[in-house]
């Protein structure tokens, strides 16, 4: 663009230099032709004879110095006499038509300037006039009360030189402007394009994450603002993206971490996000099924259609098994920023344990009226007995009378019982901690049911293994625990068995092993051995008193003091309980 301007100057000045040169040359041309006829050497008055008409022609024709000197020529200016009534060249000085003066006739014929003359008017036209390979200004004027004409020519050589030195000048000059603008071009197109380059650059940082340089702003016009304002955009950009990028995080982090299982579709049935915890509940490591194949997969029973009609904020809920899960889903659609149905989120919630906890619920209620039932029964069906009659035997109303008093106390001990494990479930029991020695506990527990053991002929038997710290407990439930174990232990063990109870300290708790010779545990049933109600052999723990709470009371009271109960059994050779307690339970 600076090229073109420069060189639309320069070609506008060379014409207009061109043109002034050419019409100063003329004006001073016509001048002295102008000056030279105001004198009046040419007129010869009104009556102007032949004579008069041949001396005007020989007064310039003898001698050219006068013409010279009064019409100022010189080698480039030649002046012609003709005579307007027959277009007779009188005399000319022209050096090219020196010996055809018809010829030249002729050729002078042809300039507008002089045909102006021949009409009577002055011809001054200021236009080139070419004749062969020469170019020249030309001048006609009519001399007054004459038939004469006098024609002047101008040789363009005169001012040709000089114009084509002028011409030079401006090819210079020209060429100059062309280098000036090219390095003044290059120059600012280097201020404009390498801000802008640079902001290319940046930009494409950023498109890759880099929002690490600023730019620097080096001017205060459009280029400095634009890239002033391109860092604050990068500023609130990267600002923005941090946000979102948190936002993220923190989402991914609660779905990764969530206890449900999330998963995520559009509406074109796609996956678009599953949380590690969904796949662990499915056993899978990718999920590639649209959604109506992961319904059918999973038996949910619904449609990616049906979803996403349902309405804002509105869920749908489906009961379904996965493996020996129980799970609750939770269909709902999610929208965009312009509240459309954008896809269908599914929550998976693991209902196992509340399942199980119903379970076990039921069982538990059906098991207390059970176990409250036979006893009434029993005392019923007895009272009825002895109110029909059965009195006047005094044998047979002290034999009833015995069921019924037996019947009542396993009735007040299943209530007992139940009465404790309300106050263990809703942390309303009452703990007396005081610090006491766990082997004289155990001792004094042996010498308890040392009778018991007697009339079975079995070994009661006590090992202590190193020292053993006193422990700060509530004394009376942990002995209830030891009766308890120990009782069990005596049930289950036939005459002439034996149970070993082992004492010691284990890092900053002491354990107490209750190890017998009965009849054992099926594998089965030793993960429900500690549940409410649970009997290995129903009948013969029912025969024998137990209400089947006994062990579910001793878990309790032995976690309620931070502690572990476990078990090991193997069928036909005994069973052995493990007590681990803190020595401070209350640390």
């Amino acid at each position: 663009i600076f090229i073109l301007i420069a060189f639309v100057l320069m070609a506008t000045a060379a014409v207009s230099l061109n043109l002034f040169v050419e019409s100063f040359y003329y004006d001073t041309f016509e001048q002295g032709l102008e000056r030279g006829f105001e004198r009046g050497f040419l007129n010869p008055g009104e009556d102007a004879t032949e004579e008069d008409i041949e001396r005007i022609v020989r007064h310039y024709s003898s001698n050219k110095a006068n013409a010279m000197l009064d019409f100022y020529l010189n080698d480039h200016k030649t002046f012609t006499i003709l005579d307007g009534r027959t277009n007779e060249v009188k005399f000319s000085d022209e050096r090219s038509f020196s010996q055809d003066w018809d010829s030249l006739s002729l050729e002078i014929q042809k300039s507008k300037n002089y045909l102006a003359a021949l009409a009577g008017e002055i011809g001054d036209s200021e236009s080139l006039f070419i004749s062969g390979n020469k170019e020249y200004f030309d001048y006609a004027r009519p001399i007054e009360n004459t038939p004469l004409i006098f024609y002047f020519r101008y040789d363009r050589e005169e001012w040709a030189g000089l114009m084509e030195e002028f011409n030079k000048m401006i090819r210079l000059s020209f060429l100059i402007a062309i280098v000036l603008s090219l390095l003044f071009g290059y120059v600012l197109s280097k201020t404009i394009t390498v801000p802008i380059v640079n902001l290319m650059h940046r930009a494409r940082k950023i498109a890759s994450g880099d929002f690490g340089r600023v730019l620097e702003v080096k001017s205060k016009d459009e280029i400095g603002k634009l890239t002033k304002a391109f860092n604050y955009m990068a500023s609130e950009l990267k600002k923005n993206l941090n946000e979102v990028s948190r936002e993220k995080n923190k989402i991914e982090t609660i779905l990764n971490y969530m206890t449900d299982g999330i998963i995520a579709f559009n509406l074109k049935g796609e996956v678009i996000h599953i949380n590690p915890v969904l796949k662990l509940m499915l056993g899978i490591k990718e999920c590639n099924m649209n959604f109506n194949e992961f319904s059918k997969q999973y038996d949910l029973g619904v449609s990616i259609e049906e979803i996403s009609y349902l309405e804002t904020y509105k869920t749908k809920e489906v009961n379904t098994t996965i493996g020996n899960k129980y799970v609750k889903v939770y269909f709902a659609i999610f929208t965009d920023k312009n509240k459309k149905a954008d896809g269908v989120i599914a929550v998976f919630h693991d209902v196992t344990e509340q399942q199980k906890l119903d379970e076990m619920r039921r069982e538990f209620v059906a098991n207390v009226s059970h176990e409250l039932r036979t006893p009434l029964t029993s005392i019923k069906s007895y009272s009825e007995t002895l109110l029909e009659g059965a009195l006047e035997d005094e044998e047979t109303a002290r034999k009833f009378l015995n069921v019924i008093n037996s019947e009542s106390d396993r009735m007040t001990r299943l209530v007992k019982d139940l009465l404790q494990l309300s106050r263990l479930d809703n942390n309303q029991m009452k703990w007396n901690i005081t610090k006491f020695s766990l082997e004289k506990l155990v001792k004094e527990c042996m010498q308890k049911l040392k009778i018991s053991a007697d009339e079975k002929n079995q070994i009661l038997e006590c090992f202590k293994i190193g020292e053993v710290e006193d422990v700060k407990a509530d004394r009376d439930r942990i002995e209830q625990v030891l009766i308890n174990i120990l009782s069990n232990a005596m049930k289950y063990t036939p005459k002439d068995g034996k149970i070993s109870i082992y004492i010691g300290k284990m890092y900053s708790s002491v354990y107490v092993k209750v190890k017998d010779s009965g009849i054992g545990i099926p594998k089965e049933d030793l993960p429900r051995i500690f549940e409410r109600f649970y009997r290995t052999d129903k009948a013969r723990s029912r025969e024998m008193g137990g209400t089947g709470l006994g062990l579910a009371i001793a878990k309790e009271i032995i976690e309620a003091h931070n502690g572990e109960i476990s078990v090991t059994s193997e069928i036909g050779k005994g069973t052995e309980f493990t007590i681990k307690l803190p020595i401070n339970c209350e640390s």
